[in-house]
């Protein structure tokens, strides 16, 4: 089978990749003058967190695991929960299981 490419096609779109790819050089090239090359320790790792409100309680329940170095209860759903709107209620059930974990939390007024 042999496929054609649509020059028409290729040809307007072939400006807004050059101009792309050339920004993505260019920001290379500076990070290479900042002494950033892909060899560099931080180019290897990467720092990533997530956070949502702690609403379906059978979930988070499901997620949450008993850490062996510290004896602690940790939510593994997210690095930080936070209660909000619906589950900010003293005596409600989303309050309580938050008592429990060791993650961050945060509120939302």
């Amino acid at each position: 089978m042999v496929v054609w490419l649509d020059v028409d096609y290729f040809c307007s779109w072939y400006g807004r990749y050059r101009e792309l790819a050339n920004r993505v050089d260019e920001a290379l090239g500076f990070m290479a003058a900042a002494g950033l090359t892909v060899d560099h320790p931080i180019m290897k790792t990467t720092e990533f967190w997530t956070s949502h409100e702690c609403l379906l309680l059978p979930y988070e329940q499901s997620l949450t695991r008993l850490d062996s170095t510290s004896g602690l209860y940790y939510d593994c759903s997210a690095h930080m929960l936070w209660v909000g709107e619906r589950t900010r209620q003293l005596d409600g059930a989303h309050v309580e299981f938050l008592r429990g974990v060791a993650n961050p939390l945060g509120i939302k007024v």
